[in-house]
């Protein structure tokens, strides 16, 4: 039975790596340069931009790799659509280099729904846009700069704008997008010249400070103070060889000048440019999609534990624990890459969050499953896990919300108590969501006829008595299930209570005050309190085991209804968490 178990357990951790790597290529190849229909396929192809992709431009107090901060720039503009298919490193140079091409091109993204609908009825009206193009708009959400500035349109933007409350915000979007298109402007945003006196303190300079788009270079005796002369010319020439190969469709030509900038860019100030290898690290990471497909690795393991516990089948549990192992070591390393190209633990921004504390979660998941490995609680708390990463890294992979852009920590944030409070915080609302997994399991399993028992002695208790020998005893299916809630339960509910606690204790440091009621401290304190509730009403209620799960089910509502509306919808001091 033993040498059953773990060879099952390889073969899942074998076949969790067969399909993490096919995955990983799918997404890498995905990253490439395939064109679209519209796009000059051959010339796409032979474009060679990876030694600008590790180049480094300065934006927002940081250095981000080009591609990184080419993709980060046009999802400003066209949301994550790639416009013609292209990749967005070349996109952003298109849009420099052959802006007009862009012009009747459908590459501004309207997130809105119902501003779609209008935008797209009037056009319809004024014959400026047929009914085929508003069907697809509307479905899209893409629509043209000519489109955009036709009467009807700007007529109907700057009503938007007056509405403060529904649409003000999507239209400053719309016109932020209008502007940010202009080659100009994109050029002036490629901060790319380090300092010329290599201070780290001084700013960085950018492309369009030597050349401008059209042809058009900056007046010779405009020259920039610390800068050789002899490098100022490799930089506009480098610049003007790019443009005229770019406009040519001279892929040779391309690759040449874009290798020469990007050897230019690293010798104006060595000491303050980054190592490559960092900025390439950065770059792979962003083409690989912040490796927040290892949600489909979650996904098998879930879909093999459930069937271990609906089964009883030990191979399936093997092969659903080498497949979780195999998605915890990748959520791993792709918590490792995020911090060493940050620079900083993940925690800043809802991404981070939402990634790093079911990583947290899965960390006290595998101690509990390695508690439980010999009691009939083994499999659900790893199944709990499972569903609860594979929804987090969904919602990271598809929601646009979740921006996966690294940026710097606010100034108050930088403090050792702000630390332990979040990552305690995330912790447990990542235990929650795992208690209401097992809490799920419990409803449907009295729904299909099972038994109104409970555990007894609650859930640490359970879990101890049933690993220890003599102790142990025979129960059914639903004193495993509450059992196993009620062991997450009790683990979210202390880390919620100090992470609270750790939350005043900071606040009272960085804004002089321990509580101030803002709407994030009022809804992580419900939670806390629906837990609170729990504890005192299964002293008391005759159905123990089903009002845990309800409330268990509540208490997750809540925590998520403080984890998205909050942050989205309702501001406040912790609207950037």
């Amino acid at each position: 039975m033993f040498w059953r178990r773990w060879t099952w357990f390889v073969i899942g951790v074998l076949s969790a790596s067969v399909l993490a790597g096919a995955v990983a290529a799918m997404v890498l190849r995905s990253g490439g340069a395939a064109p679209g229909e519209r796009a000059e396929g051959s010339f796409v192809r032979a474009v060679d931009l990876s030694p600008l992709d590790r180049s480094a431009v300065w934006n927002e107090g940081r250095l981000k790799s080009f591609d990184a901060f080419a993709t980060e720039m046009l999802s400003y503009i066209s949301g994550r659509s790639r416009v013609f298919g292209q990749p967005t490193d070349f996109t952003y140079l298109d849009m420099v280099f052959r802006g007009e091409r862009y012009a009747a091109a459908p590459v501004i993204y309207i997130k809105n729904k119902e501003m779609r609908g209008q935008l797209a009825a009037a056009l319809e009206s004024a014959s400026a846009m047929t009914r085929e193009e508003g069907e697809a708009f509307f479905k899209s959400g893409m629509i043209s700069e000519r489109q955009l500035s036709h009467p009807e349109s700007e007529g109907l933007i700057r009503r938007w704008s007056m509405d403060m409350v529904r649409t003000a915000k999507h239209a400053d979007a719309i016109m932020s997008a209008r502007g940010l298109r202009r080659p100009e402007v994109l050029l002036d945003q490629l901060q790319m010249i380090p300092p010329p006196s290599g201070r780290s303190d001084h700013p960085w300079l950018s492309l369009g400070e030597m050349w401008q788009p059209g042809g058009m270079m900056r007046p010779a005796d405009a020259e920039i103070p610390g800068l050789d002369a002899g490098l100022r010319a490799e930089l506009r020439g480098s610049m003007e060889s790019l443009s005229r190969s770019w406009r040519a469709l001279d892929a040779a030509g391309v690759n040449s000048a874009v290798e020469r900038l990007a050897s230019v860019l690293s010798s104006v100030a060595p000491s303050v440019y980054p190592e490559p290898a960092r900025m390439a690290l950065q770059s792979y990471y962003f083409r690989a999609q912040n490796m927040t497909w290892v949600w489909l690795v979650y996904f098998v393991s879930l879909i093999f534990l459930v069937m271990s516990v609906a089964y009883r089948w030990e191979a399936a549990r093997g092969l659903g624990m080498g497949f979780f192992a195999v998605a915890f070591v990748l959520h791993t390393v792709a918590l490792g890459w995020r911090w060493y190209v940050a620079g900083r633990w993940p925690n800043s921004n809802m991404f981070e969050a939402v990634t790093t504390s079911v990583w947290l979660g899965t960390i006290a998941v595998l101690v509990l499953e390695y508690a439980a490995r010999r009691t009939p609680m083994r499999n659900l708390f790893a199944l709990g896990g499972a569903a609860a990463s594979m929804c987090a890294l969904m919602a990271a992979h598809y929601v646009p919300q979740l921006n996966a852009s690294i940026n710097n920590m606010m100034p108050v944030l930088h403090d050792l108590w702000l630390y332990i409070h979040t990552n305690v915080i995330i912790a447990s609302y990542a235990l929650i969501a795992m208690a209401s997994v097992t809490a799920v399991l419990y409803l449907v399993h009295r729904m299909l006829g099972g038994t109104a028992s409970y555990a007894r002695v609650g859930g640490a208790a359970s879990l101890i008595e049933s690993a220890t020998p003599g102790l142990s005893r025979r129960v059914g299916l639903s004193e495993v299930f509450d059992g196993a809630t009620m062991v997450l339960m009790e683990l979210s509910f202390v880390l919620l209570w100090a992470g609270i606690v750790m939350g005043a204790i900071w606040a009272d440091h960085s804004w002089g005050r321990p509580w101030g009621w803002d709407p994030k401290e009022v809804f992580a304190l419900n939670t806390f309190l629906v837990f609170l509730v729990l504890v005192h009403v299964r002293l008391k209620v005759r159905d123990k085991g089903l009002w845990t799960a309800l409330l268990a089910i509540a208490g997750c509502g809540v925590m998520l209804f403080n984890w998205i509306v909050i942050n989205f919808v309702i501001s406040g001091l912790h609207s950037y968490a």
